[in-house]
């Protein structure tokens, strides 16, 4: 069905409202009106609610321009409804003008009938489907307001819950909702009878997570999440003696030195607040570069690094540097520094739990593993921080990072294959890594006439070593030696390999 279209010309000369209206009398939905008076336009448009509005621009009563203007005001009735002036001539300047001030067309009296038509009807259509868009947005508003209203009563409802977890639900809350005759209200009027009944078993349950909560960081101490983690397990409860993983990973032990020392001038209580002062700066650095602490050793540890030696070395030199922060404050309250030796190395192993069905714990299993330890072992030997085979030289991912000096080629207790060994500087203080690369040259020379058996030439240049740098172990250690193969003669067979037959 086609809409009504309702027309009003405002025109003071009753002459062009007639012949409008003869235009006009054949549009059967098409219904006139005329008002031969511009100070009663607005008054006239009120009651008639034309959908389109005819003007002529030259009347004695009030100036054209001026009705369009007030046609136009925001606050008028009139503001959207499409208006088309109508004038005597071709005027451009007061068309413009009247475009200006918000006319949607422009006819020069009397226009054509046919073409007056197709632009009432044109503008009449654009301004019906402006109507119709308002009253869709109209309702769409109030339907959105309706289920504000109703998602701001949810909200009551869930506000509800959360006050029942927070031990403050007042009933008042909900005494709007109840009032709903809907399902909501039926849940209102539910949830706030059962109120008393789930607030009390909502503390057996607080109770019950707290003391699981509680468990379970208990467990977490002596098998961390990471582990748990990297055994792909989800909880303690879900780790079976057996569980384990192999692969090739990067490992780790370190050790204080002369630890013994230390303890036997302190009590028991003593020595486990400085053993554990210790641990607690250093363990955090484990995690930091994503290793696993297998175990604490007393004084000592071990752990694993799944990714490689990148994070093993990492970790280590970040534990150095705490360890010279723990000095500091050490020094300063009148107790004696500490030194502790780390070594590192790098090959296949199994990480998992071991023991008993009344008794588990994490551990790793590997010949690798007691390698490592014999490196630890090793530091202690040549005076370095930091110690690392060859297998974790080769791990790293760019170890032109690092400060690195070869130290020796070994075979440690226990073994028969020889391994090259190695210092990262990195780990150590500026005054000891500065003074260590400064005679680097001359320390290298001296291996490589230790390694060719000319043991005067290498004595020579460890002794220029010495000179610089007096408390160089690793430099007085080789002076050792080659003033015994002096001594002694050249072993046959010799190939610049030493065997350590103690740990």
């Amino acid at each position: 069905m086609e809409e009504k279209i309702t027309v009003l010309l405002i025109d003071d000369q009753s002459i062009i409202g007639e012949a409008i209206h003869r235009m006009l009398k054949p549009e059967n939905d098409i219904i006139f009106h005329y008002c031969n008076d511009p100070t009663k336009a607005i008054k006239v448009a009120k009651e008639c609610q034309p959908t389109v509005i005819l003007q002529d621009l030259v009347m004695p009563q009030m100036e054209g321009l001026l009705l369009v203007k007030f046609l136009r005001s925001r606050d008028c009735h009139t503001a959207n409804i499409p208006l088309i002036v109508l004038s005597s001539k071709e005027e451009p300047t007061i068309k413009a003008k009247a475009f200006e001030l918000g006319a949607n067309d422009y006819l020069v009296k009397l226009p054509n009938a046919m073409e007056l038509i197709a632009r009432i009807r044109y503008h009449s259509k654009a301004y019906v489907n402006f109507l119709k868009r308002q009253e869709a947005e109209a309702l769409f508003k109030a339907e959105i307001m309706r289920q504000a209203a109703y998602i701001e009563q949810v909200s009551k409802v869930t506000t509800a819950a959360f006050d029942v977890e927070r031990d403050a639900f007042q009933p008042d809350i909900l005494e709007e909702v109840v009032k709903r005759s809907d399902e909501l209200g039926q849940l209102a009027r539910v949830f706030t009878n059962m109120v008393k009944t789930v607030k009390t078993r909502e503390k057996e349950l607080t109770k019950a997570n707290s003391q699981l909560e509680s468990l379970l960081k208990a467990y977490g101490r002596f098998v961390p999440h990471e582990y748990l983690r990297f055994l792909r397990k989800e909880s303690i409860t879900d780790v079976q003696l057996g569980d384990h993983v192999s692969k090739i990973m990067a490992v780790m032990f370190s050790d204080i030195r002369s630890f013994t020392t230390f303890a036997e001038g302190m009590t028991p209580q003593d020595n486990f607040n400085f053993v554990n002062a210790y641990l607690k700066r250093v363990s955090p650095e484990i995690r930091n570069n994503y290793g696993l602490i297998v175990k604490f050793l007393g004084d000592g540890m071990m752990a694993v690094f799944p990714d490689g030696a990148d994070d093993a070395i990492a970790a280590s030199i970040s534990q150095l540097k705490q360890v010279e922060e723990y000095n500091k404050n050490r020094v300063k309250k009148g107790y004696l520094p500490i030194k502790i030796g780390i070594g590192i190395h790098v090959g296949n192993m199994m990480l998992g739990m071991v023991g008993e069905e009344s008794r588990i714990q994490g551990d790793a299993l590997s010949d690798n593993v007691n390698l490592t330890a014999r490196l630890e072992g090793l530091t202690k030997f040549y005076g370095v921080s930091l110690l690392i085979s060859e297998q974790a030289l080769d791990n790293l991912s760019n170890s032109d990072k690092y400060q690195i000096r070869f130290l020796d080629r070994v075979v440690v207790k226990g073994r028969s294959e020889p391994i090259s060994v190695y210092e990262v500087l990195d780990a150590e203080i500026d005054t000891v890594r500065f003074v260590k690369l400064q005679t680097q040259p001359d320390f290298e020379h001296g291996l490589e006439y230790y390694r060719q058996g000319d043991f005067e030439k290498a004595k020579d240049y460890f002794e220029k070593v010495l000179a610089i740098n007096a408390v160089d172990k690793t430099a007085d250690l080789y002076l050792s030696r080659v003033n015994y193969m002096i001594q002694n003669g050249k072993p046959e067979n010799w190939d610049g390999v030493w065997q350590f037959t103690e740990k």
